[in-house]
């Protein structure tokens, strides 16, 4: 892409790189302040690129502030036809796997790149089966008697916010706070699978939207919300008939003090795998990074969780998370 893109005053919430032989070479960090200094630097460079993985963030950010976004090279994205396969054939291909660092990887890196082809074609029509094994993988990684997977997970998980990731990072954090609260394995199947589609409504809101780097207007705020209405009407259009799994995604936004939505359920009127995914969402929401503001550590997170939202959230599975987390 062409380096002038760039805005003077403005953060940018994607990562910039040059390329030297040919290897490319990270130039500019997300979560950079374009400076007068750093944007003559970067004008002597006659090409910069971006990660595919990125390209929604410049194109919000190109449309932000009105300047010309062309020239972009990138890296492609696999679609949901490519990824049947390997998702299909995830949990033969994990039995070769050798140590359960290696398979927790593995089964990361497929599902999130499943939910990445989703969320970039925006089709409603969903890879059920697909997504059911991947969900089968992750429990079988994550389910492991006597082993704390937590730390290997949160090094696992990147830092800046994606859709694909999260939904990812939430499926897995809700398997091993489910576990931790003996939840058995067929409850820990609904709340992984919930959570791993719990934002598949948003592929109905326009990515500009979605990935904006600055505050949402009160009426952008409204659209958003209604993501959870939308996951909903999209599971069922699907054939997913697994009611646990369709309350999770329905009211994950849900909060016990009432002030959640898109219903305002108070306390134990928010059925089980919804509490827990919630508390899961905005643990991850917490700990990636946005442009508006860096992110937290885990033990901060909680902890602004545990001292700010406890009126929100089940004490027991707050409680539960920190014991997880262990000494700090």
């Amino acid at each position: 892409m062409n380096p002038h893109i760039l805005v003077e005053g403005t953060i940018i919430d994607f990562d910039c790189y040059i390329k030297r032989f040919d290897d490319y070479v990270i130039i500019i960090e997300s979560g950079t302040l374009i400076t007068p200094e750093l944007a003559k630097t970067i004008n002597q460079n006659q090409e910069m690129y971006i990660s595919i993985y990125e390209i929604d963030k410049v194109n919000v950010y190109t449309k932000q502030y009105g300047v010309d976004n062309f020239g972009i090279e990138s890296k492609k994205i696999r679609t949901v036809q490519e990824m049947l396969p390997i998702a299909l054939t995830l949990n033969e291909e994990l039995k070769q796997v050798q140590g359960f660092e290696a398979k927790i990887e593995k089964v990361y890196q497929t599902t999130a790149a499943l939910m990445e082809a989703i969320f970039h074609e925006m089709n409603e029509t969903l890879p059920l089966n697909a997504l059911g094994e991947c969900t089968e993988g992750l429990i079988d990684c994550l389910n492991i008697p006597d082993i704390s997977v937590i730390p290997v997970v949160l090094r696992m998980m990147p830092h800046e916010y994606s859709t694909h990731h999260h939904s990812t990072n939430v499926a897995m954090l809700s398997i091993i706070l489910g576990k931790s609260i003996g939840l058995k394995k067929e409850e820990l199947s609904d709340v992984a699978y919930a959570g791993l589609v719990h934002d598949i409504g948003k592929i109905r809101i326009d990515r500009y939207i979605l990935l904006k780097p600055t505050s949402l207007e009160d009426d952008e705020y409204e659209l958003i919300k209604r993501h959870a209405d939308y996951g909903l009407e999209i599971l069922r259009n699907n054939g997913l008939e697994n009611q646990k799994v369709l309350d999770g995604v329905h009211y994950h936004h849900e909060k016990l003090d009432g002030s959640g939505y898109p219903k305002k359920l108070r306390g134990k009127r928010i059925p089980k795998v919804a509490r827990i995914i919630g508390m899961c969402d905005v643990f991850d929401a917490l700990t990636t990074r946005r442009t508006y503001r860096s992110d937290y550590s885990s033990y901060e997170a909680i902890l602004l969780i545990k001292q700010e939202m406890a009126e929100q959230f089940d004490e027991h599975y707050i409680d539960a998370f920190i014991r997880l987390l262990g000494p700090q």
